[in-house]
Parts: C-alpha cells; sequence; structure tokens
C-alpha cells in the first residue's frame, strides 16, 4: 500500500529519464573548442598508434596549459582539457593498495623478478621514443659550439658568457617543453660524465667556487633550524650556484616581480623534505624543510656533514625537476612513463642517478637524493613496476 520509493519506480518504470548532469561551465566551453580525440584514420597514423604514437610535437594549445594549471588544481575535473591538449586517454588514478605495494627495496626485487616486466626503457625499445621530423622538437646544441659560432659572427654573445659558466647544453626556454625527455636526460648525463667523471676532467671554476662558498656558508646550511640562519637570498645565491655546476645554468630562475622563488615548508609538515614547482609564468619555486633532512637521526661520526650533504641533495632534487618540466615534450607518448606519477619515473630517477655521482666528486662525501623512497612511492601512486634492467639502470638490483 501506498506510493513505493522512487528508487523502486525509476528501476521498474523505463520511461522515467534520469535527470542529465550539468557541466560546469569550463568544461563545457572545453568540449566546444577542442572536440572529441581524435582517433587513427590514415595508415600511417595507424601505423604509428600500434608501434608507439610518433610525437608531432606540442601544438598551439600547449601555449593554454601554464594558464589552466591553477585552475585544475583548484577543480581537479578540468584535467580532462589537460588530458585532450596533451593527446593521451583519460586513466583513472588507480592507486596500489598499501598491502601489494612493496614497502622497501627488498621486496621491490622480489617483486620485479618476479613479474619480469618488458623493459620499454629507450634503449629496449627505442620505437615508442620516435619523432616525426626535426622540426617538431628542440635540437639539443653544445653550448660551446654555440659560443665560437658568436665569436666568429659578432662576438657578443662570447663577451657577455660567464668565464666560470662550464660549456654544457644550449637547450631553448619555451613556453612549453620542447625536447624528448629521454633524449634531454641521456644529453644532460652525457655532460655530466664528460665534465665531473670523465678520468681526464678537471675542477671547473665553478665548482672553486661552490666550495668555497659551501665553506664560508657551512654553519648557516647546517643550523638546526635554517630558517634563523638562512635567509632567502642566501637560499637564491646557494641556487645560482648550485645551478651552474650540476645544470650549467639551465634550470630557469624565479620571476622576482610574481613570487620570491625560494623559502621554507611550514615546520608542521612532516611528509617530505621539500618541494618544488616550476610554471612559465613564475619560473622556479623551491620549498626546503627548515629542520627535517635524510638521514636525520641516524648515527655519524660528522652529522654536520651529513647534514649539509644531504640538505642539498635535497635541493639538487627539486631542481632535478624543474628542469625536467621546462624542456620535455609532455606531448611524447611515453612522457608519462618517464615523468611518472609522482614525478619520479625512468627520467628522473636516471638524472637523479647521475647527478648523486656527479655530487660526490663535487662536494667530496655522499649525497642523499632519496632515489629509493622516491621509487617506492611512484610504484605506490601508479601501480607500474619496473622492468629488472630499468632497476639494474637505476642502481637498485
Amino acid at each position: 500500500m501506498g506510493n513505493p520509493p522512487v528508487s523502486d519506480t525509476s528501476a521498474n518504470n523505463p520511461t522515467v529519464k534520469r535527470k542529465r548532469r550539468r557541466l560546469h561551465p569550463l568544461r563545457r566551453i572545453a568540449k566546444l573548442i577542442l572536440g572529441n580525440p581524435k582517433t587513427p584514420s590514415t595508415r600511417e597514423q595507424i601505423r604509428d598508434h600500434e608501434q608507439g604514437k610518433a610525437c608531432h610535437g606540442p601544438s598551439k594549445w600547449h601555449y593554454l596549459l601554464p594558464f589552466l594549471e591553477p585552475l585544475i588544481s583548484l577543480d581537479p575535473k578540468l584535467s580532462f582539457i589537460e588530458d585532450r591538449i596533451l593527446g593521451r586517454p583519460p586513466q583513472p588514478k588507480t592507486e596500489t593498495e598499501p598491502s601489494e605495494a612493496p614497502r622497501n627495496l627488498d621486496e621491490l626485487r622480489r617483486d620485479v623478478q618476479e613479474a619480469d616486466v618488458p623493459c620499454e626503457c629507450d634503449e629496449c625499445a627505442p620505437k615508442l621514443y620516435k619523432i616525426t621530423t626535426t622540426k617538431s622538437h628542440g635540437i639539443i646544441k653544445d653550448q660551446l659550439a654555440n659560443i665560437n659560432r658568436s665569436r666568429r659572427s659578432k662576438g657578443l654573445l662570447y663577451e657577455n658568457q660567464p668565464k666560470q659558466v662550464s660549456p654544457g647544453s644550449y637547450l631553448r626556454l619555451r613556453f612549453r617543453g620542447d625536447y624528448e625527455a629521454m633524449t634531454l636526460v641521456r644529453h644532460h648525463m652525457a655532460w655530466l660524465d664528460a665534465t665531473y667523471l670523465h678520468p681526464s676532467a678537471h675542477i671547473t671554476p665553478a665548482v672553486h667556487q661552490l666550495r668555497s662558498l659551501l665553506k664560508a656558508w657551512h654553519p648557516q646550511i647546517t643550523g638546526l633550524d635554517m630558517r634563523r640562519t638562512l635567509s632567502v637570498a642566501q637560499l637564491t645565491t646557494l641556487f645560482t650556484h648550485l645551478n651552474r655546476v650540476f645544470f650549467s645554468g639551465c634550470v630557469p630562475t624565479h620571476n622576482a616581480t610574481l613570487t620570491a622563488g625560494f623559502s621554507y615548508l611550514p615546520e608542521q609538515q612532516r611528509d617530505c623534505f621539500g618541494k618544488s614547482l616550476f610554471n612559465p609564468l613564475i619560473g622556479t619555486q623551491i620549498l626546503v624543510h627548515p629542520t627535517l633532512y635524510r638521514g636525520a637521526g641516524t648515527p655519524s661520526h660528522h652529522p654536520d656533514i651529513l647534514r649539509l650533504n644531504n640538505r642539498l641533495g635535497t635541493i639538487i632534487h627539486e631542481m632535478c625537476h624543474a628542469f625536467l618540466k621546462a624542456y620535455s615534450c609532455r606531448s611524447c607518448s611515453m612522457h608519462e612513463a618517464c615523468d611518472g606519477a609522482t614525478g619520479h619515473g625512468r627520467a628522473w630517477q636516471l638524472l637523479a642517478k647521475k647527478l648523486e655521482e656527479a655530487a660526490c666528486v663535487v662536494l667530496g662525501g655522499e649525497v642523499d637524493m632519496g632515489r629509493g623512497p622516491s621509487l617506492l612511492r611512484e610504484i605506490a601512486c601508479s601501480g607500474r613496476l619496473p622492468s629488472c634492467h630499468d632497476l639494474e639502470a637505476y642502481g637498485m638490483n
């Protein structure tokens, strides 16, 4: 007796129409402008889709991404616009259960051996990293060749070039990434090898200046609370020297008009040692925890040296993120695998490993950039295990 429940009425009566879900105004405008994602039609497009999508480079819509990032951070539902611009299928975020994700490197090695995932790195599967033409992506040039060419023509760039900068990669900073991620990483790894790790490498003037700075500022950097010992201006100077030594000055600086560039995390935030953000509009922002550092509480004969090297490792860790986001092309089909769900994918792992080796030579001690915990967190968020070859390349086998 009586009226049936609303749920029963809608279930038993097929003529009842469900109320259409209203779209967000921004989503409606985006769907109207961007349209539906295109499917491969020609024979060449179908072949590229099956063998690994060939990247045609960024489109004009990529210039909107720096403006969309603040909106997406406020409303994650708008991330479909970013997916449409980048040409990637929207994938639901599937996080591995804590009980299933490896909790340490020993469990990770065991899981990788059991899974035996096929390797998709640029050495084992180069077809997945192909681009259409050299015009679709930037060409990484040697800085020394570029300087010599300018010296022969006008001599202006050579005269204005700082003498302490060692020749490295000449990267063109654009409003969106212009280089394939693994090509960028391999080239920078080769530069680090030639500059610091090769038997014939010699100490550069930039390294001498960095060592002098660290010696003079040792009490400030190793203070128990850096907010009381190291100012933001000093952090900016330290960033400049680290950028010159480890990245050949390629990490973009911050926009002094819009942001201070460097600051400290709240002391109550205990889940990370540092954070970084790069946006073409504001440049690079780095936040460092004032009291926490990797290895805190570990017995050491020289706790001040441990604190110094690992705090520098945190800054270089975040600079590595900014470097990859500033220059890597996000349209490439393998960018998600190389960048990772947390930014600690294949590209970051390989570059961070080489930076740790170079920092050991430059600073005269081991530098921990947290590659192991970062990889475990990356696997927990993405649900993807690395291959045996990846683990070997990371030096974690």
